[in-house]
């Protein structure tokens, strides 16, 4: 990187816009808002212990942002000592080794934490980004599909309704706007379910369950929330299954499906199939167009259902891992420092 053209600085509450520029233009298929990013950072660090450091790369020539860079502890997978990384540059300023310093910056601040493990994710399509993750010491281990479901071409033939043999098991259908989003039971109810339901996801690193705060800022309190599309299966005075859909707020037509998951004790029922069913025939007689999640691709009975329904991957990302031999910790304040600031957290994005 040319230090005569560009500089890094820490991040600051006015770079919020950029990093929407940057990001659009980085991935335009997938944009986010303002509104979204926001909340993002006001959750990235709900959970105990979470650190979330940030930098920016500026042009001195003009003062713009043109590249921002993070590195955070992750949520359903959180380890003291292990970290994610992502590094975004517009475009028109790739290929000039900005990427390259912001990434040395973000991995310095780590090390002074004594951090043993990076995680990343690229683009499959975009060979800089997999040769700078390949020269960067990362080493591939699986994917995640973005994949894009076309509502009106959605075949709910293989779907057939399973309202009355749920009834007949005592299981009842309902969402969270039927149950009441605001009763702490309600919510209480939700958050176990999420707990159980998440254990065995396919993920990098181990399993943590998240708190019941950081699952309300995650899953009830986002700026998309859609209490009548959260599906809910109850059997008594419990969930044993949930399929939650959220508006796209930079795409007016579309839903992004959440956590689909069910309870292990309640599962091979059929009930996350139904749980799609109803989320799908909801998008259809509303009006939108797309539904979009993200699957790991070792995550086959969720892929499964939704290969069936008609989804198919637009993007492919690998995601890698890096070991890290930690140096001797160096005195790092308590608090933020400078540099922190917030990414969007990691959801269990399986959906």
């Amino acid at each position: 990187m040319d230090r005569a053209l560009y500089s890094i600085r820490p991040y600051t509450e006015s770079d919020l816009e950029a990093e929407v520029r940057i990001d659009t233009a980085v991935d335009p298929l997938h944009p986010h808002t303002l509104e979204e990013l926001r909340h993002w950072i006001e959750t990235a660090t709900t959970g105990v212990g979470h650190v979330s450091l940030r930098f920016a790369a500026a042009d001195r020539r003009t003062g713009a942002v043109v590249a921002y860079g993070v590195v955070q502890h992750t949520s359903f997978n959180f380890h003291p000592l292990k970290f994610e990384l992502y590094v975004a540059v517009h475009p028109d300023f790739q290929g000039q080794g900005i990427g390259r310093e912001l990434y040395a910056a973000l991995e310095n601040e780590v090390l002074q934490r004594s951090a043993i493990c990076l995680w990343s994710m690229v683009r499959e399509n975009e060979p800089r980004a997999v040769r700078f993750m390949e020269q960067s010491g990362f080493v591939p281990r699986r994917k995640a599909w973005r994949s894009r479901l076309d509502v009106a071409r959605a075949d709910l033939s293989k779907f057939p309704d399973r309202t009355r043999p749920m009834a007949d098991r005592g299981i009842v259908l309902t969402t969270l706007a039927e149950e009441g989003r605001e009763r702490p039971e309600v919510r209480q109810r939700a958050f176990r379910l999420c707990t159980a339901a998440s254990a065995d996801v396919p993920r990098m690193g181990e399993y943590s369950p998240v708190s019941f705060e950081e699952f309300v800022e995650f899953d009830l309190n986002g700026p998309g929330a859609l209490p009548d599309a959260y599906f809910l299966a109850r059997r008594g005075d419990e969930y044993v299954g949930s399929t939650v859909m959220d508006r796209d707020l930079a795409e007016p037509d579309t839903l992004q499906v959440g956590f689909t998951g069910t309870h292990p004790g309640f599962r091979g029922l059929g009930i996350a199939s139904e749980l799609k069913r109803r989320a799908v025939e909801y998008a259809r007689t509303r009006g939108y167009r797309f539904l979009l999640t993200n699957n790991d691709s070792l995550n086959h009975p969720i892929w499964a259902i939704n290969e069936r329904l008609g989804f198919r991957p637009e993007t492919t990302w690998i995601q890698g891992e890096k070991e890290l031999v930690p140096r001797t910790p160096t005195s790092v304040p308590s608090g933020r420092s400078p540099g922190e600031g917030h990414s969007r957290p990691q959801k269990d994005p399986q959906g």
